[in-house]
């Protein structure tokens, strides 16, 4: 089976074996961007489960569907940021508590940070992005999609894409400096 045959099985049919390819096929690559958008596997995971159980029950009311995942990241993608909203005091608590742990732990004078470290601190840093930000960067330079790619997954035209990739980068940037210069503060020889 592929993917065009699964999904004429679901539009015409609503059948689970069709759903089941696609769930398959799409699981994966829908878990690693909810797990960007949310920055927690155990939300990323719930997130993907509703999303697909949405997108089984709204599949026979679609006249016509190309392609599935495309249609289906908007669904992910909105479910993702709906719970980032109903969660967002838990969130900021949990930011503003690793920070200050972080500042406690680097009081320990580091002259070279390891690679571990640096990867740590890039993922602290993109989750204090604004969702959207964290999502086309994660998209451009960690999945390494070229701009179609993510125009198509994100249904915005090109020039969009470009355009929020220069304020994402900027936002990371000038995040990345601002972490940076708080772990200097933390840091005495």
């Amino acid at each position: 089976m592929d993917e065009a045959a699964a999904i004429r099985l679901c539009l015409k049919y609503r059948d689970p074996a069709g759903f089941e390819f696609l769930v398959n096929q799409y699981k994966r690559e829908a878990f690693f961007h909810a797990v960007t958008l949310l920055g927690n596997p155990e939300d990323a995971a719930d997130a993907c489960q509703e999303s697909f159980s949405r997108a089984f029950s709204a599949m026979p009311r679609l006249s016509h569907l190309d392609r599935f995942y495309p249609w289906f990241y908007r669904i992910l993608r909105n479910c993702c940021l709906n719970l980032l909203a109903r969660r967002q005091t838990a969130r900021k608590y949990r930011i503003e508590n690793a920070h200050k742990d972080h500042a406690d732990v680097s009081g320990c004078p580091q002259t070279i940070l390891e690679k571990e470290e640096d990867r740590k601190r890039i993922w602290e840093v993109l989750q204090g992005l604004n969702p959207e930000f964290r999502e086309i960067l994660v998209m451009k330079y960690i999945r390494d999609c070229r701009y179609e790619q993510i125009a198509e997954v994100l249904d915005i035209p090109r020039g969009t894409v470009m355009s929020r990739l220069y304020y994402a980068r900027k936002a990371f940037r000038d995040a990345y400096t601002a972490h940076g210069e708080e772990r200097k503060e933390g840091v005495t020889i």
